[in-house]
């Protein structure tokens, strides 16, 4: 049966595909990360608690386990077609049905046994020694085994047939992962609207993941129900269930009857006449004249062939419909997330100010520079190697770091056509509701300028990490986790050792940024310095030609590390160095530097020294005379002047506390009382 064979031939690829094991550990690591996060403060419920795992394994694998659906349902629809032999399968007895369901049922059975390393990485977490016992009940089997069984598995149908029917009838990347992102963010926009669903079953059916149905059945379970009750198997449940797989079907039937083993016309060689090099006339090809001319290689040559790499990379990019709607549906989201804008500041109702829409968009929507980053830049570096033309791409005397640097402007280029898409959003939202005070200064130091210098370092990184790992997929999956990873789990870590880290910037109507921005500079510039020295890692082991083991690959870059080469990674290192110690000079030494996880420390030694003197009678200020002096160029302040203080107490008072400003910016020049007094304790 020829579709026993596709099934067989796809599940034997994936099986020995290193990828498919890379996807196995990140997954697995995710879930064990997960529990690490979960084990915060005290929570009668138990963090393995059947309820908890099975709320953890829906998010995880329906949401989070997207990348991986994605990249491998992609590479099951369109892999013959990368590799250029779709022509010869498509003319042979296959029968569209046989190589659709072949290819999908093998993809679905290879990421449904992935789906297992995150409950793996759950059970495993849950016996680290070094985390609190208390936090964990019992370890029950059924309590892992069943969410994958309710969610993880029916879900993956589902996300499974929507990405393997945008592969099969795009035959690109691009628009995958797009659907994917679709995907994630409608999800998340959706899940708000859900809880005003009066009918409690309408709203469990909506839900398309389940998550909404488990949370209306153990809405009323106590701590104990919650710790010990398995979920089973409820009616409401499993018709959400049956509900959303019958969706999938469908959809899936509908591919069936729309798939075509034909290929559709494309630029360049498709009507069976070869494309003429520009300036090569007919005559010249049948005389067998080769015209000779004189290379001209210089800095102005490598200028110019670094513009035509970016222009060509640019061009390739954002080809085809995927590109343009990328661009609609982020304007789109900014008016969908932003809306609520005017009633999140403080609960209270404001104009959407230009500082506001710009700062805020960015944070709530931060999630799409970094799939353009993740997703382009693999693109760009894979592209000449999946269509077949790298051996004669890489031919031409171009040099490695011209090729580097152009797709890396490319990919620039392409970052900031999407801070334009959420600049044109927000003057869209701010005209929607009335405000027509738009600050295009404000929006280009914003968008353009603190947030697009980020989202160069993170597409520094992006790069390296894509040409290191050498898997497009791989890599997509690496770089996401990585930045997520970064920004979130390495919040409380010195800025010094968060990639791109730094100080916030604030504005204010008031101070505009303020003091923030000269540090954050100093950050941004340290960090550059690592980009510099991610470039030459990044051109040391750039493929070029034919595809290189992991030998051939030290060998062509022990062969790159040149003189020129080592001066460049030594200013990168020298230059990291300068800067960090400049930076941890500032912040450690001239400063009094407390860790985010340790800010509790002062206040809780303040009550361990003066706590016994909370109820001591102390006199209360009944009327001041002060004078200030004002230097905002310094910016300093002098003040001077008297308190009238009085005893209400009805006691008499002996000891009068006085608290005075601490830190090394404040200095108390002198302090007396009208009266005798002496000093009892400075501190």
């Amino acid at each position: 049966m020829r579709f026993g064979e596709v099934f067989r031939y796809e599940f034997a690829h994936r099986l020995r595909a290193i990828s498919t094991w890379v996807y196995a550990v990140v997954l697995f690591l995710i879930g064990f990360y997960i529990i690490h996060v979960a084990v915060t403060g005290t929570n009668p419920v138990h963090v393995n608690a059947p309820y908890g795992l099975a709320e953890k394994t829906a998010l995880l694998c329906g949401l989070f386990g997207l990348l991986v659906t994605a990249g491998l349902f992609s590479d099951a629809a369109f892999r013959d077609r990368t590799a250029g032999m779709d022509a010869l399968l498509f003319t042979t007895r296959l029968r569209p049905a046989e190589y659709l369901r072949g290819r999908f049922l093998a993809a679905l059975a290879i990421n449904g046994i992935l789906l297992f390393a995150i409950p793996i990485g759950l059970a495993v977490a849950t016996q680290m020694p070094y985390l609190p016992r208390d936090a964990f009940g019992p370890n029950t089997p059924a309590a892992y085994l069943q969410p994958v069984l309710l969610f993880a598995l029916p879900n993956l149908v589902l996300i499974g047939v929507i990405l393997f029917t945008i592969a099969a009838l795009t035959r690109q990347v691009i628009p995958v992962y797009l659907g994917a992102i679709a995907i994630f963010i409608g999800y998340i926009v959706a899940s708000n609207s859900w809880s005003g669903i009066a009918n409690p079953m309408l709203s469990a059916l909506a839900d398309p993941l389940g998550i909404n149905a488990l949370k209306a059945m153990t809405g009323y379970w106590t701590a104990s129900e919650r710790n010990t009750r398995l979920i089973g198997f409820p009616s409401m449940l499993l018709w959400n269930r049956l509900l959303w797989l019958a969706i999938a079907a469908a959809l899936f039937a509908v591919l069936q009857r729309t798939f075509r083993f034909t290929q559709r016309n494309e630029r360049g060689r498709r009507d069976g006449k070869a494309v003429e090099a520009p300036g090569e006339t007919h005559r010249e090809r049948g005389s067998g004249i080769v015209p000779q001319l004189r290379g001209v290689f210089g800095s102005r040559t490598r200028m110019r062939q670094t513009l035509a790499v970016t222009r060509h990379s640019l061009a390739e990019a954002m080809s085809g419909r995927a590109f343009p709607v990328a661009i609609l549906a982020t304007i789109g989201l900014i008016l969908l997330r932003g809306w609520d804008l005017s009633e999140t500041i403080y609960d209270t109702i404001t104009w959407p100010v230009t500082h506001l829409v710009a700062e805020i968009l960015s944070e709530r929507l931060i999630v799409i520079p970094w799939l353009v980053i993740a997703l382009y830049a693999g693109e760009l570096i894979w592209k000449d190697r999946e269509t077949g033309w790298a051996p004669m791409a890489d031919a031409p005397p171009v040099r490695t770091s011209v090729v580097l640097l152009g797709r890396f402007l490319a990919l620039v280029t392409l970052i900031a056509l999407f801070q334009l898409a959420f600049m044109i959003g927000g003057i869209l939202l701010q005209v929607l509701q009335g405000y027509y005070h738009f600050e295009f200064g404000l929006y280009l130091r914003i968008l353009f300028g603190w947030n697009l210098v980020g989202y160069i370092l993170l597409a520094a990184f992006a790069m390296t990490v894509h040409v290191l790992v050498n898997h497009k997929y791989v890599g997509h999956v690496v770089v996401l986790l990585a930045t997520v990873f970064n920004y979130s789990a390495l919040s409380g870590v010195h800025h010094l050792l968060i990639y791109n880290g730094g100080p916030k910037l604030i504005y204010s109507e008031m101070n505009g940024f303020g003091p923030f921005v000269t540090p954050f500079i100093w950050f941004k510039l340290y960090w550059a310095a690592w980009a510099m020295l991610f470039a030459v890692v990044t051109m040391l082991f750039w493929v070029r030609g034919p595809e290189l083991g992991i030998r051939q690959r030290l060998a062509t870059a022990r062969a790159r590390l040149t003189a020129q080469t080592i001066r460049v990674a030594g200013l990168a290192v020298v230059l990291i160095l300068a800067l960090g110690g400049f930076i941890f000079y500032n912040t450690n030494v001239l400063n009094a530097y407390l860790p985010p996880q340790k800010a509790g420390l002062p206040q809780a030694e303040y009550e361990r020294r003066y706590a016994r003197y909370a109820n001591l009678p102390q006199p209360v200020i009944a009327g001041a005379e002060l004078r200030f002096e004002i230097y905002p160029e310094a910016p300093a302040v002098d003040t001077r002047g008297s308190y009238r203080l009085v005893n209400q107490s009805g006691v008499p008072i002996r000891f009068v506390h006085v608290e005075t400003p601490s830190g090394r910016e404040y200095e108390v020049r002198s302090m007396k009382f009208d009266r005798a007094s002496k000093s009892e304790l400075l501190d």
